[in-house]
């Protein structure tokens, strides 16, 4: 019985306990909602004649640059359900708007493949992820599926196996319903319950669907797509309607309705089917391009008048509506109205558009444009959905998109938000028709997509999307944009002027600077050092061997190594004869590969850019490369250079006969020109970062082997390597100990020809210097200065004072009385004042700035440490002198956890520039920290450090180190003085107040991870004992029944069926 019991209990546990403990692990990848997904987008199986323009688009959900690794595209043959043809995408990347193409050369995709290569169907194609055995006669499976598509051409094929494996509940997609003679493909759209389907269109290979669907026309069935009134008497003039497609259209009537008077001028019946695409155009019978339905005979021409007008459609027939009279309520389908300098009859606008205003084309010549509509299908009787555009009758309407996009935002000055909120669209709407008469950029409402409104400091705060037709005219507008809100701006709403600015915050006023680099700190608030991941000009090929000049590219690098959103970063590049910028790329809407790099450059470069330029277009040198930064300034083509933003630059030529003077001067001041091709290889060469990851540090470059996405080729590792020797602490003189300078490097490495130089002033000019020689000690440390150093360099001049100072290591014996602080030749620096953040001196060339305390009879240094943070350069760190030993620095071993809550009554207003508001944190939270326990504590020593907003409360999260227990102490003690009382704290001019209710217990996530992890194993332990239970009861019934046998007279002696109760 026992046996029995134990392998019953086994097989069930083996059943049962995969199945609850699954609850908490991975799902399958089909199932996870991931941030981004490659999805299969549009297929074009069957294309009319020989199928010569066959393909299948890819397309990545980020709408950026990614890499397929991984990937693989099956197709398979519906009789046999087998793999006919497997593409594995290793080392391919989607083009910069995430799109991938595999098809006939016709389309111009990415992967070529022959004619007639993809089957009609029933078939199917499948997209795959992982390291399954994927090869052409493979049985279907669902392994690693992450998308796919069963399609056929015959409304009876059958695909019953594939169905059942790639999309389980989902029928074949068949391709071409309604027969059309032309071209069409399957593709991918968002249905109106927002989930993915598929429906036939026209072919868009690498382009966006059209995505206008059946199921979100009105039910009217017809609504009014595109108005193209004529200026003169040769100009086309049309009316294009949309409806479903190739569908029958009776019983409508187009009416012309003047907005002055709101009298009908005209009139006429439509009737006819729908195109393929579910267009019906209406036009002069004679004209240039055919038309469905033509204008009647005794129409006069032109038929559209200028505005005001308005164009309707409504059920019925001519015979009701009778011109020179009142157009009436009943039967209206869809209406739009346009106008010109006079404004349109407010009562033919309340029965039109329900109140809607009119489209403005004030400033346009109508016969060069059209009116068209942008917002299809679900919304009807809106002008507003209608923008300027180029003709384009009978086909797809040339609209703005989201691919062109960038957020903008804007702040409306009111008394009373809350008031306001429900107005938020009519303000929006007429703030950007004022924004157009300001530029005549022709936009509309319809241009600004996805609008937000929320209530802040001075007002409401407006977020919404840009949106444009191309890359040129999204700068363009968003220099006008950002021109129009230079300075307030009054507008007229509701017959009150209203005043419209960029910024809802108040007392902020800071300069353009990257993300994580300090601003400057209010007057008596400490600065500690930078420590933060920088974007960096990485790698530079201009000049490529022959003719072609298609292998061109710039390289930067994040050296976070992560993805890098390079929102408001411009690349621009300079000529050197002239120093105006000859190219302009803004950056916004891209972001660095996982490992931190983006590429810019030709089409032939490998791996593909994610931007790609022209062949020829990196000019060979005496020329620039510049890398800014900016919220506001909008670098333009034939600009004059400048360092406004400047984050990084690499000045550089191809023939040593040429300079760029004013380049050097402006973008990497006291440094000479780059040589491209100091090697003369006939090979292709780069200029490569290997000597440093220092902005605008000329020397940190040299010629290498191209390594575009990749390592650079320095003849070691990528990272470039610190120099053999450097300052690894600086103390600074007091009035109990005088100042000293370690170096520090591998034991034995020469000292010959370097020289140590300390500057002293704003200026830049070297105070004195040492020359160095022999050879680091066995400790591999140096010191100089101290009460045994015999040099005659005056380390008691080595101070904390106002104003900045530095000391600095250079390659050269060779230092002129009074040199100007220069980053030639230089191995080394630090840069240090006690004052507030002194910026733009001559000694930004050298690096960083470092703050340290004023007035402090305390001995104190400045060690280089390690900053606890794999992904940054080792830093400084003010600590207590150690002179020729191993330097004091914190230690993650005392580290004391920060996680505060702040009160705020405008939580949002933090997100929206997170880098800048962290920042402003660390410097306030140091701050604090050092008045209240005096321990010396600077910026590395506060890690982590992150904020997020919830309701109306901040959350920061982080640790502080200490260097020992007693330092450990003070700073959990500030930390509790927070919690226990109402702490005030002023950051960017705004008041915050700690508050201990807030606070969540610091062991909430692990306690929740954990119980989540537990909760599998629970839920088996339960079932495993409620098997035992059973079988227990089991078992005791058996023995109770076998203690308490029947009576035997009533029991039928059957052997078989004994046996069987037995069992």
């Amino acid at each position: 019985m026992g046996d029995v019991c134990l392998v019953g209990l086994m097989v069930l546990v083996y059943i049962w306990f995969p199945r609850v403990a699954a609850q908490n692990l991975i799902k399958n990848p089909r199932d996870q909602n991931t941030e981004h997904t490659l999805l299969i987008n549009e297929v074009n199986a069957d294309t009319p004649g020989m199928d010569t323009s066959e393909f299948v688009e890819l397309y990545h959900t980020s709408g950026r640059t990614a890499r397929l690794d991984g990937y693989y595209l099956v197709f398979y043959n519906g009789n046999g359900n087998r793999a006919y043809k497997v593409l594995n995408l290793q080392g391919k990347v989607t083009n910069g708007q995430g799109f991938f193409l595999v098809g006939s050369p016709s389309v111009n995709p990415a992967i070529v493949i022959p004619k007639n290569t993809i089957q009609n169907g029933p078939d199917a194609i499948a997209l795959y992820y992982g390291k399954g055995n994927y090869k052409e006669g493979m049985d279907v499976t669902s392994r690693g599926l992450v998308d796919a598509l069963v399609h056929k051409t015959k409304k009876m094929d059958r695909a019953d196996t594939l169905v059942r494996v790639l999309t389980p509940g989902r029928d074949a997609f068949l391709e071409d319903s309604t027969f059309r003679t032309t071209d069409e493909s399957i593709e991918r759209c968002r249905g109106a319950d927002s989930q993915w389907i598929f429906q036939v269109a026209v072919p868009t290979p690498g382009t966006d669907n059209h995505c206008i669907l059946t199921s979100q026309l009105n039910a009217s069935a017809v609504l009014i797509s595109e108005v193209h009134a004529a200026s003169s008497a040769e100009d086309f003039e049309f009316i294009e309607l949309q409806g479903p497609h190739s569908t029958v259209l009776r019983d409508i009537v187009l009416v012309l309705i003047d907005g002055r008077t709101k009298d009908i001028y005209f009139t006429m019946d439509v009737y006819g089917k729908t195109s393929a695409d579910g267009l019906l155009l209406l036009g002069p019978a004679q004209s240039k391009a055919p038309v469905d339905l033509p204008f009647p005979e005794n129409s006069t021409h032109p038929v559209l008048r200028d505005g005001p007008n308005a164009v309707a459609l409504y059920r019925g027939n001519t015979s009701s509506f009778a011109l020179g009279k009142v157009m009436p309520a009943a039967g209206l389908l869809d209406a739009f109205v346009y106008t010109n300098s006079e404004g349109a009859s407010p009562e033919l606008l309340e029965a039109l558009t329900l109140g809607r205003p009119a489209l403005e084309s004030t400033r346009h010549q109508l016969g060069n444009v059209s009116m068209s509509r942008c917002n299809c299908c679900s919304v009807t009787r809106d002008s507003l959905s209608y923008v300027l555009s180029q003709p384009t009758p009978g086909k797809f309407n040339d609209c703005p998109s989201k691919r062109f996009s960038q957020t903008v935002s804007f702040c409306l000055l009111v008394a009373d938000c809350q008031e306001w909120l429900s107005k938020s669209e009519e303000v929006l709407t007429t703030l950007v028709q004022a924004f157009d008469r300001s530029c005549s950029c022709g936009v509309s409402p319809a241009y600004f997509k996805d609008s937000e409104v929320a209530c802040q400091d001075l007002g409401l705060l407006f977020t919404t999307l840009l949106t444009a037709k191309s890359e040129d005219q999204l700068s363009s507008l968003l220099l006008a944009f950002n021109t129009f809100l230079e300075s307030p701006r009054v507008v007229s709403f509701d017959r009150r002027n209203i005043t419209a600015e960029s910024s809802c915050f108040k007392d902020i006023n800071v300069p353009d600077l990257p993300p994580g680099v300090p601003s400057q700190v209010p007057e008596g608030t400490r600065e500690p050092s930078r420590q933060v991941g920088e974007l960096l000009i990485n790698e530079v090929n201009p000049d490529n061997p022959g003719g072609g000049e298609d292998a061109e590219y710039i390289e930067l690098f994040y050296t976070g190594r992560t993805h890098f959103d390079l929102q408001r970063y411009w690349l621009v590049l300079y000529n050197g004869r002239n120093s105006r910028a000859y190219r302009v790329l803004d950056l916004s809407g891209h972001h660095t590969d996982e490992l931190g790099y983006f590429l810019v450059g030709s089409s032939t470069v490998h791996p593909a850019p994610m931007v790609r330029l022209p062949p020829n277009t990196i000019q060979n040198g005496a020329d620039a490369v510049a890398l800014y930064y900016s919220n506001s300034t909008l670098y333009t083509v034939n600009m004059a250079v400048t360092a406004e933003g400047l984050v990084d630059a690499v000045v550089y030529t191809s023939r040593a006969d040429e300079k760029a003077e004013k380049l050097l001067e402006v973008l990497v001041p006291g440094q000479s020109i780059l040589y491209e091709n100091d090697s003369h290889s006939t090979e292709d060469e780069s200029l490569s970062r290997c000597h440093g990851l220092s902005a605008r540090l000329q020397s940190s470059f040299q010629v290498t082997a191209m390594t575009p996405l990749g390592e650079n080729s320095c003849g070691g590792p990528h990272v470039p390597s610190l120099p053999a020797v450097r300052i690894s602490e600086l103390g600074l003189a007091g009035s109990r100990a005088g100042g000293f300078v370690e170096l520090q490097g591998p034991p034995g490495t020469s000292l010959d020809g370097l020289s140590l130089v300390i500057f002293t002033s704003q200026e830049g000019a070297a105070h004195g210097s040492v020359p160095l020689g022999g050879n680091l000690s066995a400790s591999g440390l140096l010191l100089l200065g101290g009460r045994n150093d015999g040099t005659k360099l005056m380390f008691e001049d080595i101070a904390a004072t106002e104003g900045s100072s530095a000391i600095a290591l250079y390659s050269t014996s060779v230092i002129p009385s009074g040199m100007k602080a220069t980053s030639e030749n230089l191995v080394d620096a630090l840069v240090y004042t006690c004052g507030p953040s002194m910026v733009g001196g001559r000694l930004d060339v050298l690096g960083p700035l470092y703050t340290v305390p004023c007035k402090d009879d305390r001995p104190v240094s400045l060690s280089r440490c390690p900053s606890g943070d794999a992904s940054t350069e080792l830093q400084f760190a003010i600590s207590e002198p150690t002179p020729g030993v191993q330097n004091s620095c914190p230690q993650d071993a005392f580290a004391v956890a920060l996680d505060l809550c702040f009160l705020t009554p405008n939580c949002s207003a933090w997100t929206m520039h997170h880098r800048r508001t962290l920042e402003s944190f660390r410097r306030v939270l140091l701050s604090s920290l050092e008045e209240e326990c005096s321990c010396g504590v600077s910026e590395l020593y506060l890690q982590g450090l992150n904020l997020t907003c919830v309701n109306s409360v901040v959350k920061v999260s982080g640790r502080v180190r200490a260097r020992l227990p007693v330092q450990q102490q003070s700073i959990e003690s500030w930390r509790r003085g927070l919690l226990t009382s109402p702490h005030p704290f002023s950051v960017d001019g705004r008041v915050l107040k700690t508050s201990p209710e807030c606070i969540a217990p610091r062991s909430t996530p692990a306690s929740s991870q954990s119980s989540s992890f537990l909760s599998s194993w629970e839920i088996a332990l339960l079932v495993v004992g409620a098997l035992l239970l059973v079988l227990l009861l089991v078992g005791l019934a058996l023995h109770f029944i076998k203690r308490h046998p029947q009576n035997y007279t009533n029991i039928e002696m059957n052997d078989c069926r004994e046996m069987a109760a037995d069992f």
